[in-house]
Formats: structure tokens, sequence, C-alpha cells
């Protein structure tokens, strides 16, 4: 009997031992994986889990998400995000409370068409991560014990104030990490776009000589002699490399802006007009949808067409066995913006979308810095410029995911 009264005692105090460990862990850990892996430990030690899936909130993502970070169990299949305006989130934001789907079951059929994936894998206990008033993750578990006594509960409760308050503290060193990381690249960029122009002033010189002199000797030959095909061949060399090094000085040396009023509509037609034949010769469709009675918008409207014809191009290049280029712009709304902008009023949206292979998302934002590209042949500098443009007007220009599969490049600019 003494034995039995005894254990009675023990249990509580070994789970506030642990508790206390894994408080104590918590100061020394700031990876949201290590962090995982450590409540998953402790987890296991309450009490009997057999699965765990761990949700935490991704602002990197536009619109922004909870994506799973690890997981417990034998090879489970790949859950998909869950909304931050979903069911089960908004559920937990406002009742904050460990969610037993069997002993509520009124609450898991409300849940249901987001909560199926996790009751298909024998899930049937969540609770969330709140720090700071804020909803940051969620947790799902799979007991293979019955349901949890008192003790168990509050130290769960417990359990979940402390990892959130981790879980919080991981996520802003993260993001101070993504910060400084962005700073190092600004700075870079700015050295190296100066050593661009050095280099772009030094090479126009000997270029503009090289083509003066091969189009003079190319006067000496014949029509269709192989000297001068070989001429022309160096011509069209030298307009590329012409061509790359205006990029280059337009990127590190931005020429003056003239901006004045200009009609949206007006000028995404006078676009396609210019990519109508290369899109036909493709098998691509264009397909405009225009919101009605568009306000005007400030902006050179040479720099405004640059930033089209090269977005437009670049479907174009996606889908060279043919296919559909949406072409779209409307007034914009706060459900339109990237996460981390600025406000979606007061703004129009220009949205350009291919049926191609699409940018993976681990390389939506590196397609805009100098130099990157994912095509054989390319410089790297199109998007880039693009960008540099759409920042001096205060816009913003994102690539996502389109319906098709393919990409939906996204530019946000400011009515004035």
């Amino acid at each position: 009997m003494w034995q039995r009264i005894a254990q009675l005692f023990r249990r509580p105090a070994e789970a506030n031992s642990l508790l206390t460990e894994f408080e104590d862990s918590l100061r020394l850990i700031v990876d949201p994986e290590q962090l995982t892996s450590n409540l998953l430990s402790k987890l296991n030690e309450l009490m009997d889990v057999e699965k765990a899936f761990v949700y935490l909130a991704d602002h990197g993502e536009s619109p922004w998400s909870f994506s799973a970070v690890d997981k417990a169990g034998p090879n489970e299949l790949q859950l998909s995000s869950l909304a931050s305006d979903g069911t089960i989130a908004q559920w937990f934001r406002v009742n904050r409370q460990i969610l037993f789907f069997e002993e509520n079951p009124e609450v898991a059929d409300y849940l249901r068409a987001e909560l199926q994936p996790f009751l298909d894998l024998s899930v049937n206990l969540a609770f969330p991560l709140i720090s700071m008033d804020r909803l940051i993750g969620i947790v799902f578990l799979h007991l293979n014990q019955g349901p949890l006594d008192s003790v168990q509960t509050a130290n769960l409760q417990l359990l979940s104030r402390q990892a959130g308050l981790a879980f919080e503290n991981a996520l802003l060193f993260k993001e101070r990490l993504r910060q400084n990381e962005r700073m190092f690249r600004a700075e870079q960029l700015a050295t190296m776009g100066q050593f661009a122009a050095g280099i772009a002033h030094e090479l126009r010189n000997p270029l503009t000589a090289i083509r003066s002199t091969v189009q003079y000797l190319a006067g000496e030959f014949g029509q269709g002699s192989d000297q001068r095909k070989l001429a022309d061949g160096i011509l069209d060399e030298v307009d590329r490399l012409n061509n790359i090094v205006g990029n280059l000085l337009s990127l590190a040396q931005p020429a003056e802006s003239n901006p004045e009023e200009i009609d949206v509509r007006q000028e995404i037609e006078r676009c396609l007009t210019f990519i109508e034949a290369k899109a036909k010769s493709q098998n691509v469709r264009l397909e405009m949808d225009f919101a009605p009675e568009l306000p005007k918008l400030t902006f050179d409207p040479g720099e405004f067409r640059q930033v089209l014809l090269n977005v437009m191009m670049n479907g174009l290049q996606a889908m060279p066995r043919g296919g559909t280029l949406w072409i779209k712009s409307k007034l914009s709304n706060p459900a339109d913006r990237r996460a981390g902008s600025a406000s979606g009023d007061g703004r129009v949206l220009i949205q350009v979308e291919d049926e191609g292979c699409g940018v993976p998302p681990n390389l939506r934002q590196k397609v805009f810095e100098p130099f990157f590209t994912t095509k054989a042949g390319g410089t790297g500098l199109g998007l880039a410029i693009c960008n540099s443009i759409i920042k001096r007007y205060n816009g913003e220009i994102w690539i996502d995911a389109a319906r098709s599969g393919g990409a939906a490049v996204k530019i946000s600019l400011p009515i004035r």
C-alpha cells in the first residue's frame, strides 16, 4: 500500500522535473527544428505519443501559412500547409485550449474539411502554441492511451505555454538572421553595381570601335558571301554585348526618369502588340482581363513598357511549345498583397501568368538578384532591372504559383 501511495506522489514530481528540464533547455536553443525534437521528446516522456506533427507560422510565403516543421512516426506522407485564415487556425486563435477530437465531435465536424488528413493518420488531439497573445503554431498528436488524466492535462498546458515562448524566440532569432543576410546582400549588390558600372564604361568604347571597323569591312564583301556572313555574325554578337553593357549601366546607374500620367490598359495593350507575332509563332494565345475604369498611374512610359515586356517575354520563353499567357489588371485589395508588404489599398495590381513549368518557391526571390538566371545563355539582369525600376516608384514585384502550375508575376503599384 505504501508503495502505491509513493507512486502517486512520485509521478507528478517526475513530470515537474521533466518540465523544469525542458524549460531550462529552451534558453539554449534557437533552432526551430531542434526545439521541435526537444518538444516531441518531452511529450513522449509525459504520455504515450505515437505520432506528432508540429506546425509553425511561416511568414516567408505569400499568403503566409502554418507549415510542418518535423514529425514523429514511421514515414508519414507529407502533409500540406494550413492556411493562416483557415478554420483550424481561427478556432485555436479564439479558444486557445487543448482539443480532444473524440470528446468534442461537434468541433471535429466543424473543422473536418481541414482536419480530415490528420484524422486519416489517427491524430486524436491538438493544442496551440501561443506567444505574445498570438497563435504561432499548432501541434497534432496521436496518443496510444485513453483520455489524459488531470495531471497530464495540466502538464500539457504548461508545456504548450513554455514551447510557445521558445518557438517565438526561435522565430524572432531566425527573422533577425534573415534581416542581417538581406543587409549584407544589399551591401554586396551595391559594391557589385559600382564595379559593374566601371567595367561597362571601359567596355563600351572598344565595342563601339570594333563594331565600326567590322561594319566598314562588311561593306567590302559581297552579299551572301562567307566573309559577309561572318562579319554579320560578329556584328550581332557585338550588339548583344552592347545590350548587356547597357543593362549593367541601367542596373548600376539608372537613367533619369520622366514620369507622367499613363493609362495602364493602353500601355499593356501596346506591349501586347509588340509580342503578338512572337506569341503566334510559338502557338501561344494571349488573354486579357482588365477591371473597368482603372485609375491612371504616374510612371515613366518607357520604363513601364520595359518592365512589362521583360515579364511578358519571360512568360513566352517558359512556353516554347505553346500555351496561354494571361495579362490581368485590377484595383488591389488587402488579400492581394505580398506577405510583409505595404497595405493593398490604393494600389493597382498587374498580373502576368504563363503555363510553363513555374518557379520553385526557393528561387522566387533569387530570380530578382543580379546575375542569377535559370535560363541557358541568360544574363540574369532582366528581372533585376525590373525590380529596381518598380522599387523606385514604391511598388513591389514578386512571383507566385499560377493556377495552371506555371508562374504568376505580380506587380503592385501605388495610385498617385
